[in-house]
């Protein structure tokens, strides 16, 4: 900034407003003492106003503020102060977004109203108020008098696009009429009553994507709206079995997640557009219509605890003639369980919960157009019908009794892509059940050798030997053990392999002469690429967040594999 001490306007007005946007208020008042012409011009210019404890103290965190109440109502007031006092002074004739971050409440009313007035005056786009003591991020929990939000403050406005209210009473008058290009609606820690939704929905008529997130409703809802195409409910507390009544011709997704450890609420769903629809909880409410799903392509279902082979999938199976993607998530499996559907594309069935001691139940699948499938969990035993099959993960090292599984996998041997966790000790038997596989084309593996610490990479030469059609391996090892190998590895060669990645525990010899075998012998090989991170697929389109506590030193890869790299191929250090 420092650089610029001099500048008066050689900058155009565009360049100014994006590097306002970059920077804090707290920063911007210090750029003022540098450029009397930037003081004027960030006053002007700066439309994305955002107040949070970071943009307005230098000094404390809410960890601080939690286990001081004075010191936190000393802030509160000051946050207060200075918010109203910026808003006094700030000259810009366009205001793009408001955001407040930080535990604000009735006391507090004035400077919120005058901030909202002056942001919807000047043509805000986007509100946010997060001025809850409670969430995850603050949790202050100080019992603050909640903030009276009236939807007076939004009357004729046609600007705003997307409002996030949070731990307000919302006030909305009779005769109130404004909101009509809303695209974006989210209430948190709101109590919701019918005839506030009715009047909101009434008056939005562009609304798109309507959340209800930790609110309270003590009645029967019902959300009707010829608009909406998104809509999402989530840890929303059933009191005495509300129903929710959902009229959307236009909705195209739902989201349901029950409050943790309550019965769902009973959902009557209206919506023949409705393609993706997602429920999380102990069991689903008997009182749910399947028969309004009967459109649906994409299900998922997370935490379910009651036995899903009785009633759930049966109904899932019958009513949604059209299901392409089944996901089911930390659910847990009481019996036999068969899944039969012709037109399913894409099945999950991950983080799986079973009983200690209970033998492994038998699972069924059965879909000719299945082309991909997804497994992790205990020991199950596996029937898998899918001719289309094309795509497999499969993690069964969940156990110490039973790790490393390889389920139906030895028998789908037209699969072309294959992520599996396995060990060391169970190569041998991969190389004997891939060389019946003819048309493998990518291969992920995870070994993870906390429980068996010797990695022979030469090993993994094997498998490629029996793969010759592979093109792609990935490779990520955990807790190597550094054991110096034999150097040559006679007969080893491959046509097609051309991509390689080595993740984990990399910087060994075992890696380095693995490595060599590969850049020597493998004649079609453009990129072998190394890298620190012991990131890894876990499915249902999640991957670890990856690791890098082992030793890695770029040097020591690249002074002893530089004068392998020949022709076409790359060798990359990340």
């Amino acid at each position: 900034m420092k650089r610029f001490k001099n500048l008066n306007s050689d900058l155009p007005d565009s360049i100014l407003s994006y590097i306002f946007s970059k920077l804090s208020l707290k920063d911007l008042v210090k750029i003022s003492t540098l450029s009397k012409h930037w003081f004027r011009e960030w006053r002007l210019l700066k439309t994305d106003l955002n107040f949070d404890l970071d943009n307005m103290f230098d000094c404390y965190t809410f960890e601080e503020l939690r286990e001081d109440v004075q010191l936190f109502q000393r802030v509160q007031s000051q946050f207060a102060t200075r918010l109203d006092r910026f808003m006094l002074h700030y000259q810009g004739d366009v205001i793009s977004s408001v955001r407040v971050k930080f535990p604000l409440g009735y006391e507090h009313s004035d400077v919120i109203d005058k901030l909202i007035s002056q942001g919807i005056a000047k043509g805000a786009k986007r509100i946010e108020l997060l001025i809850s003591d409670s969430t995850k991020d603050t949790n202050i929990d100080m019992d603050i008098d909640k903030y009276e939000f009236s939807f007076t403050l939004l009357s004729n406005t046609d600007s705003l696009m997307y409002l996030h209210l949070q731990r307000c009473r919302i006030v909305t008058p009779i005769d109130f009429s404004g909101l009509k290009n809303l695209r974006t609606l989210v209430l948190h820690l709101v109590d919701v009553e019918q005839d506030m939704l009715q009047g909101l929905f009434s008056n939005c008529i562009h609304l798109v994507d309507f959340t209800l997130d930790n609110c309270s409703f003590l009645s029967d809802l019902k959300i009707i709206s010829p608009t909406l195409s998104h809509l999402n409910i989530v840890k929303c507390e059933v009191f005495d079995d509300e129903n929710i009544d959902i009229i959307a011709p236009n909705l195209l997704s739902f989201e349901y997640y029950c409050y943790s450890g309550c019965l769902g609420h009973p959902l009557n769903i209206k919506a023949p557009m409705l393609s993706h629809f997602s429920y999380r909880g102990i069991e689903i409410s008997t009182f749910v219509g399947f028969s309004g799903l009967k459109n649906v392509t994409t299900i998922a279902l997370y935490k379910l605890s009651e036995c899903l082979q009785t009633r759930v999938l049966p109904l899932l199976f019958k009513e949604c003639l059209q299901l392409k993607d089944v996901t089911i998530k930390n659910c847990v499996i009481r019996s036999e369980m068969t899944i039969t559907n012709p037109k399913l594309r894409h099945l999950k069935i991950v983080d799986l919960g079973g009983y200690v001691n209970v033998p492994p139940y038998k699972i069924t699948v059965e879909a000719f157009n299945l082309s991909s499938f997804e497994y992790s969990g205990p020991k199950r035993i596996f029937y898998v019908t899918a001719p289309s099959l094309l795509k497999v993960f499969w993690n069964e090292a969940v156990s110490e009794k039973n790790r490393y599984s390889l389920g139906p996998i030895p028998t789908l041997h037209h699969i072309e892509n294959l992520a599996m966790t396995t060990s060391h000790s169970q190569i041998k038997e991969l190389k004997m059940v891939f060389g019946q596989f003819q048309n493998l084309r990518g291969l992920e593996l995870f070994i993870d050798e906390a429980h068996d610490p010797i990695i022979g990479y030469f090993s993994i030469l094997d498998i490629l030997m029996v793969s010759q059609r592979l093109q792609k391996l990935s490779l990520t090892v955990r807790n190597s053990r550094v054991v110096r190998l034999k150097r040559e590895y006679a007969g080893f060669f491959h046509s097609d392999l051309k991509y390689v990645e080595l993740n984990g525990c990399v910087c060994t010899i075992n890696a380095i002469e693995f490595a060599r075998q590969l850049l020597r012998n493998a004649n079609s090989l453009k990129k072998i690429t190394f890298g620190s991170l012991d990131k890894f697929y876990i499915g249902a389109g999640r991957w670890t967040t990856g690791s890098n506590s082992y030793w890695f030193e770029r040097n020591f890869i690249h002074e002893r594999l530089k004068d392998e790299v020949k022709g076409q191929c790359k060798l990359v250090i990340l």
